[in-house]
C-alpha cells in the first residue's frame, strides 16, 4: 500500500518539532527523525492484513461466505470463519486512517512552514491515482489505490470547504470564534461513512418487492426489468455462483479460464476490458473520505504522537473500540454466511454491508490504541519489526501483487483455487516474513522504498537522495 499521504512527524518519545526551525528547513520529504515510529508500525500492520484479504481473492474464486462446512473440513472452514471475524475490513480501514492522519501532519508541516499545502497534496493524489491505475491494468484487479487517491482528493476539497466556512464563523463572530467546532468534524465523518446506508435500505426494500414480483411470475414494468438486472449482476458479482442465465454462465466460465489458462496477455484484455467496474466505485469514495476524516483528526492534534500522555483516553477507546467492534463483527459474520442463501439484495446484505463497515471502523481505532499503548512498553522492539515494511509499504503492496499473480494465474504458476485456506495462511506468513526482512535490509542502505523514492521524486519534481547517508 502506499506511504499514505506522507505520514510523518517526530517520535512520540520526543517533543514536537519547533515551528520557526520548521519554517527555516527546506521543501522536501521529511528527515529520518521527524517520523513517528507508532505510524510505520500500524501500517506494517496493516499491510500484512490486507494481504490476507488479497491472496484469498487471487487465489480462490469461490463463494467464501456460501460454502460447507463440509466441502472445506472443520480446520479450513475455521480459518475462513476467523478471517472473517479478525481481518475481512479491518485493515483497508486501518490504512485509510493512517492516510487521514498523514494528510493532517503534511498540512501541519505546511502551515509550520507558511507555504501552500492544497496544489502539492492534489498533484501527490494524481500520482496515485495514476499509480493505481496502472496496478489495476497491469498487474490485479483489485487495486485499492485509485480508490485512496479519488477520496484523497475529495478530503482535499472538504478541507477547502471546511477553511470557507471557518471564514464565515470569524466573519459572524467578530473573530470571537476563530474555526468550526471539534465534533463538527467528527458528526461530518460519521455522515460519509454511514449516511449512504439510509438510500441503501430504501434499495433493498425496493429490491426484495422486484424479486418478490418475479417469483410471483408478475409482469415487471421497464424499470423493474432494469433493477431485477442489476440484481442479478450484483449478485454474481458478490457470491462468485455460477449464473442461472446460460449465456451469463458461459462468459463466467470464460473469464475464470482466462485467469485459469490464459496467457498474461488474455488477462491484461480482461483487466482493461473492466477497468471501470473497478475505478468507478462512488460509494466507496465516500466511506474512505469519512474514514480519512477521521484520521486527520488525530493526526491534526497529533494524537498518536502524544500517546504516552494521553494512556488513559487510548485505554478507554481501546475498551470502547472491542466492546462495539466484538458483536458488530460477528454480527458481519453471520450476516455474511446468511447472506449466500439469501442473496446480496436482502436485509442481510444490507447488515453485511453495515456490520462490516462499522466493525472496520472499530477493529481499527482498536489497533491504534493498543499498538500506540505497547509502543510506550517493552513490547516496542518487537512491534518495530512491522516498521521498515511500513515505511515501504507502497512498493511491498505491488511487489504482493507481481508475485501473487505469478503463483496463482495460468500464465504463471497455475495454483489459482488449489491453495486451501490454511495453506493460504502459510503462503501469506512467508512472503510477508520475507518482506519485513527485505524491507529491513533495503532500508539500511536506502532512504526509501524504491516505488516510493518514485512517487517523491515525482511529487517534488526532483529526484531526492536514495541513499542512506
Amino acid at each position: 500500500m502506499p506511504e499514505h499521504g506522507q505520514i510523518q512527524s517526530v517520535d512520540s518519545s520526543n517533543p514536537p518539532p519547533n515551528p520557526s526551525s520548521l519554517r527555516q528547513a527546506g521543501v522536501g520529504p521529511i528527515s529520518e527523525g521527524e517520523r513517528i515510529v507508532t505510524l510505520d508500525v500500524l501500517r506494517g500492520i496493516a499491510l500484512f492484513g490486507i494481504l490476507f484479504i488479497n491472496v484469498t481473492a487471487m487465489s480462490q474464486p469461490m463463494d467464501w461466505f456460501g460454502v460447507a462446512w463440509k466441502e472445506l473440513g472443520p480446520i479450513d472452514y475455521t480459518v475462513e470463519l476467523l478471517k472473517l471475524f479478525f481481518v475481512q475490513g479491518k485493515f483497508y480501514t486501518l490504512f485509510a486512517f493512517l492516510f487521514g492522519v498523514g494528510f493532517a501532519v503534511q498540512l501541519n508541516r505546511a502551515e509550520a512552514k507558511g507555504r501552500r499545502f492544497a496544489f502539492r497534496f492534489l498533484w501527490r493524489m494524481i500520482l496515485l491515482l495514476l499509480i493505481g491505475l496502472f496496478h489495476v491494468v497491469f498487474l490485479w484487479q483489485g487495486d485499492i489505490l485509485n480508490a485512496y487517491a479519488i477520496s484523497g482528493i475529495l478530503l482535499l476539497l472538504f478541507y477547502g470547504l471546511k477553511r470557507l466556512i471557518d471564514r464565515g464563523i470569524r466573519k459572524i463572530s467578530k473573530g470571537r470564534r476563530e474555526k468550526t467546532p471539534r465534533w463538527l468534524t467528527l458528526v461530518m465523518a460519521g455522515l460519509l461513512m454511514f449516511g449512504l446506508f439510509a438510500p441503501f435500505a430504501g434499495f433493498v426494500a425496493y429490491g426484495i418487492q422486484v424479486r418478490n414480483a418475479v417469483l410471483a411470475d408478475q409482469q415487471l414494468s421497464q424499470r423493474d426489468e432494469a433493477i431485477w438486472q442489476q440484481i442479478q449482476e450484483a449478485e454474481t458479482a458478490v457470491s462468485g455462483k455460477v449464473p442461472d442465465d446460460p449465456v451469463k454462465a458461459a462468459k463466467h466460465a470464460e473469464d475464470l479460464a482466462v485467469f485459469t489458462n490464459g496467457a498474461f496477455s488474455d488477462t491484461l484484455a480482461y483487466r482493461i476490458e473492466n477497468v471501470g467496474k473497478r475505478v468507478l466505485v462512488g460509494p466507496l469514495w465516500l466511506i474512505l473520505a469519512g474514514i480519512f476524516m477521521l484520521g486527520a483528526y488525530f493526526g491534526r492534534y497529533n494524537l498518536i504522537g502524544r500517546a504516552a500522555e494521553l494512556t488513559t483516553e487510548f485505554r478507554r477507546l481501546l475498551i470502547t473500540s472491542l466492546a462495539l467492534g466484538i458483536p458488530l463483527s460477528a454480527l458481519f459474520v453471520y450476516a455474511a454466511w446468511s447472506q449466500a442463501s439469501h442473496g446480496a439484495l436482502s436485509w442481510w446484505g444490507f447488515w453485511n454491508f453495515l456490520a462490516k463497515t462499522a466493525s472496520g471502523l472499530a477493529f481499527a481505532l482498536a489497533a491504534v490504541a493498543l499498538v500506540s499503548l505497547l509502543m510506550q512498553g517493552s513490547s516496542r522492539r518487537w512491534l518495530e519489526l512491522f516498521a521498515p515494511a511500513g515505511r515501504m509499504a507502497l512498493s511491498n503492496y505491488l511487489l504482493q501483487s507481481v508475485i501473487g499473480t505469478a503463483v496463482f494465474y495460468g500464465w504463471g504458476l497455475g495454483l489459482l483455487g488449489r491453495l486451501s485456506p490454511l495453506q493460504q495462511v502459510g503462503y501469506i506468513v512467508v512472503l510477508y516474513g520475507l518482506q519485513m526482512v527485505f524491507s529491513s535490509w533495503w532500508l539500511q542502505r536506502f532512504r526509501f522504498g524504491p516505488l516510493e523514492w518514485l512517487w517523491r521524486s515525482a511529487t517534488y519534481w526532483k529526484l531526492q537522495p536514495l541513499r542512506a547517508s
